[in-house]
């Protein structure tokens, strides 16, 4: 019922990418659905419209980024076959998977835990948890919705396997699995539920208790050589590390997010925010996170000492975050951490006596407990469809490029300049007005500097602007998203575009690029090029000052 309000959403994002594929429109005509419905960025880049509209001057190099959620892709194909404009109807069936999924992480509570009371509170946890938000009424969120049916189902046959000895559960649960990682990545969470069940849940040698993970080993490897084998993952791109080509850089991402995802988890912490943080406070936020998440632990001790089924809870969920750990922190991937995390503070509050508290008697730790309930009931079942809610808000930033842009019939001859602006509202402008069809495209697109910052912008000659960020560019991972990690900038690279040649003539004291000198190969007037930078959350006409001059920019929002 909380999440009602998405059927009423329309679209969002991504799904007009996937509207863009799963209709063949201008750009996508060669698309197959089941194969290109999550590749943002092909191998091949002359397949991708995204790369033909978009140059990225600050990295020369191409990006990778293509998942493999075939299951997933023929759900939304069956939406296009059944009904290709009733949104209303596709944010139904997408909600029909998540309460599916819901359902099945309630049963595994109650096959768990001896007390119907624990089992329920964290089922009821698990269903208002306004992290599920976008998994609960994003479309192209439906492959978590996907992944947790699978996930608890797998479970469910799994625990049977081990209760029974029934060779056909095991088999049950290990198509389960392969099912589950044909619609998500995100369905290696589930794994390490099986992992954390073996070893805290089941008696014998350590040996011995591990062995029953070998098959789903087995099928993660295969899976694996697949994926890489047929062109899927990523690379040269920051807001993913592919652990098999970054083994190191992925190492370090687990050290810092995994305790935000903890804090955020249990705490509510709003790490949402940590993509618009500079780097030095995203450090600090990770290590207030871990602070916090190291104080409840030591709270949680005794607890944890004497019920095995709570260690299962707490290492099912944080073994569950090493998979998330690929990509930048938000609350929106913590489906599965989030069957660990409940199952986990349902136990905590009956240890406390909070729910029931026998009048008189007093417990440690009634306070947080307390606090823990507040958050994690009422207070995230009021938020839940008031995050909803505020998704079309946030979808009017992204469509505002589409209608706010220049729709004359010279736009298809002209290369739209951001002075300021992003390369995400600039692709999402592109694949909305296919979309919509109300408006030509331009030619190609180029963003020079972040909507985000305040920027001097100097004219150097008729063909050359210089710009210079207030904290240099690249400076929030909003704005190197599509950056290389590990890029080395130097002062005087020249990198050739299209349209310009931009040219670094400083750094930062961290080796961003402080100023950029953008020469364009036609003067700054010329009827090719369309000036635009963002205002108030909309692109507006940009003039270049005189020869010589200077303007501010400020940030776009």
């Amino acid at each position: 019922m909380l999440a009602l309000p998405s059927l009423w959403q329309g679209l969002f994002a991504d799904d007009y990418f996937h509207r863009a594929i799963l209709l063949r429109l201008d750009g996508w005509k060669d698309a197959q659905p089941v194969r290109d419905l999550f590749a943002f960025f092909p191998l091949d880049a002359s397949q991708s419209p995204l790369d033909r509209g978009l140059a990225w001057w600050s990295d020369p190099e191409g990006v990778h980024a293509h998942f493999a959620r075939p299951l997933t892709a023929l759900t939304h194909v069956l939406d296009y076959a059944l009904w290709p404009d009733g949104t209303a109807l596709q944010h139904l069936h997408g909600l029909l998977w998540f309460g599916l999924g819901v359902a099945l992480v309630a049963g595994l509570y109650r096959s768990v835990h001896f007390s119907a009371r624990v089992a329920g509170l964290a089922a009821l946890f698990y269903a208002v948890e306004d992290a599920h938000y976008l998994a609960a009424s994003w479309l192209s969120n439906r492959n978590a919705a996907l992944a947790v049916v699978c996930g608890a189902a797998m479970l469910h046959q799994h625990l049977a396997w081990r209760r029974s000895a029934a060779t056909r559960h095991l088999v049950f649960a290990l198509v389960l699995f392969v099912l589950g990682l044909g619609c998500a990545e995100a369905m290696l969470g589930a794994a390490a539920y099986v992992v954390a069940w073996q070893l805290c849940c089941e008696d014998g040698p350590l040996a011995r208790r591990l062995i029953p993970v070998a098959p789903y080993a087995v099928v993660v490897v295969v899976w694996r050589l697949a994926y890489t084998a047929l062109g899927y993952g990523t690379h040269g791109i920051s807001l993913y590390i592919d652990p098999g080509n970054q083994p190191v850089a992925f190492l370090r991402a687990l050290a810092e997010r995994i305790p935000l995802f903890l804090g955020a988890q249990l705490l509510q912490l709003p790490i949402d925010l940590w993509l618009a943080l500079s780097r030095p406070a995203q450090i600090g936020f990770s290590v207030l996170s871990a602070l916090l998440v190291a104080g409840f632990a030591f709270r949680l001790r005794g607890l944890l000492a004497r019920d095995r089924v709570s260690r299962f809870w707490a290492l099912g969920m944080t073994l569950s975050l090493v998979p998330i750990c690929a990509t930048i922190p938000q609350d929106r991937l913590l489906v599965f951490a989030g069957i660990g995390a409940f199952g986990l503070l349902a136990a905590f509050l009956e240890d406390c006596r909070v729910w029931p508290f026998p009048a008189g008697e007093r417990t440690g730790g009634r306070s947080l407990a307390l606090l823990l309930l507040v958050l994690h009931g009422p207070a995230s079942a009021l938020l839940l469809p008031l995050r909803i809610a505020a998704v079309p808000w946030a979808g009017a930033f992204m469509t505002a490029g589409a209608t706010h842009l220049p729709r004359g019939p010279e736009v298809p001859r002209q290369t739209f300049v951001f002075v300021t602006g992003s390369d995400f509202l600039a692709a999402y402008a592109q694949i909305i007005r296919t979309c919509w069809a109300d408006a030509p495209n331009p030619g190609r697109m180029a963003v020079l500097a972040p909507l985000t910052s305040t920027n001097a912008v100097r004219r150097i000659d008729a063909h050359t602007l210089s710009i210079t960020p207030r904290a240099g560019f690249l400076n929030t991972p909003f704005d190197r998203a599509f950056v290389r990690p590990g890029r080395i900038f130097r002062i005087g690279e020249r990198i050739e575009r299209p349209d310009y040649v931009a040219e670094i003539r400083s750094l930062t004291d961290d080796g961003r690029p402080l100023e950029v000198a953008f020469r364009f190969r036609v003067p700054l007037e010329d009827p090719s090029l369309s000036l635009l930078s963002y205002r108030a959350l909309r692109p507006v006409a940009f003039s270049p000052p005189p020869t010589g001059e200077s303007v501010t920019v400020r940030p776009g929002f």
